[in-house]
């Protein structure tokens, strides 16, 4: 529904001055009032809805550009998703690249140490220290489900991930755990239940490198 702005009212554009307030402007934001979804839409295709876009001049003390922290207050079954990203084709419609996230920290060229890490995608599972909840589902910090058509046609690779070609420096590690003790690698010789020398895998994982495929091969642990 368009809106508009009277006496600092933001109504919807039909409405008298002076009418209902849709929205409403309080000390530290904007909130709809009415039960409806809040729409935020641009109106010109090409122009992106920007937020915190801008410089930040603070010397000292941490910045965060959004935070989304719905809280579910009420005992309950129903769900909370922090954040929903579906980009989409209309059917008939194509075009080129469909990404649902693009993460991309950028260091402009020139000066200026870190004294911190760099991450494009931090995943924190925080639970606390304590408690009694039951979770009957996995947990885990990523999961992925392919819902993709066998009809269609594939002229590349279909792939859980991808390592994409260096541009100057190269990964120095597939995967780098900060000690043994966090419980996806184990340090020390003959410590798997099975012998790669003696037995027979049980299974393979593929890889593919530079357009070859690779098997590494898996054992069962019982």
């Amino acid at each position: 529904m368009p809106y508009q702005i009277i006496q600092n009212k933001v109504l919807p554009a039909d409405a008298p001055a002076g009418g209902a307030q849709a929205l409403e402007w309080f000390s530290s934001g904007l909130r709809l009032k009415t039960d409806d979804h809040l729409k935020l839409e641009t109106m010109v295709d090409g122009r992106s809805v920007r937020i915190n876009s801008r410089n930040v001049t603070q010397a000292a003390g941490d910045h965060t550009a959004v935070s989304i922290k719905p809280n579910k207050s009420a005992d309950g079954t129903g769900s909370v998703t922090g954040l929903e990203v579906s980009p989409r084709f209309a059917a008939g419609s194509g075009g080129g690249d469909l990404r649902a996230i693009l993460a991309d920290p950028v260091l402009k060229a020139s000066t200026g140490d870190l004294t911190g890490q760099v991450v494009a995608v931090e995943a924190n599972i925080d639970f606390g220290v304590d408690g009694t909840r039951t979770i009957t589902g996995d947990v885990s910090a990523f999961s992925s489900f392919l819902a993709i058509p066998s009809t269609f046609t594939y002229s590349g690779d279909v792939s859980f991930l991808r390592v994409k070609t260096i541009n100057i420096k190269s990964w120095d590690y597939f995967l780098n755990c900060d000690n043994a003790s966090v419980g996806l690698v184990s340090v020390g010789s003959d410590n798997m239940f099975r012998s790669p020398d003696s037995q027979t895998e049980a299974g393979f994982i593929k890889i593919l490198i530079d357009a070859i495929p690779y098997e590494v091969p898996f054992y069962v642990a019982s």
